[in-house]
Parts: C-alpha cells; structure tokens; sequence
C-alpha cells in the first residue's frame, strides 16, 4: 500500500468537503497526518454532522466512491476505503446515533446524484 503525505491528505479533503454538505457533513483531516511529521501508512477523515441537518450516510457513502475512494469493509463506526492504492479511514461519530450499514455502499445505496 502506497504511504500518505500531508499535502495528499488535504487535496483529497478538500476535494470531499465541496459534496459534504449535501449529506448533512463536513470531513475533517485527523490521526498521524494531523498531528505527526512524515508519511503515514492510512489517512484518517472524521465526518461530523452539521447540526441544523440530518446526516445521510447511506447518500455520503455511495458519493465518496464517485471521488476514487473504493469501499473495503466496516468496523463499527470506521469505513475502511482505499483511494489510489492508498489506505483511508472513514470515521463517523454519528453512527452511536443512528443505524450503520453493514454491506458495501454500493450493494446497499443508489450512487449519489
């Protein structure tokens, strides 16, 4: 698997947040990117909610796929997808809040319009 770097990191956020909202979201760079010098092995984006809307995971799902990000599996309230050979971690908090998906996006949500 190909390493992270900072700058990767805040491309692909970048990227992301401009579809966020419509999913009741924000993304926000965290983990060993943020917070440590050098390359690291996975990217972590936290998700959170915008608190006047409700989060539509299963429509924030099947849209990161339409941004390169392939889904791998869940644990818990972590999505594991992979973006140019490289490892991301999908954190959403919300899930203690609402019901997770269990399948993969694509077996379980129409694609994001």
């Amino acid at each position: 698997m190909k390493a992270w770097n900072t700058g990767l990191a805040i491309e692909l956020c970048k990227r992301i947040e401009g579809m966020c909202p419509k999913f009741g979201c924000h993304v926000a760079l965290t983990g060993g990117l943020l917070y440590r010098e050098g390359e690291r092995k996975d990217c972590d984006l936290i998700f959170y909610r915008i608190r006047q809307k409700d989060l539509d995971l299963k429509g924030l799902l099947a849209a990161l796929e339409t941004y390169g990000l392939t889904f791998v599996e869940q644990k818990g309230w972590c999505y594991k997808f992979t973006h140019d050979g490289r490892s991301v971690d999908v954190l959403i908090p919300e899930l203690n809040h609402i019901k997770a998906p269990k399948k993969k996006p694509e077996e379980t949500y129409e694609a994001a319009a």
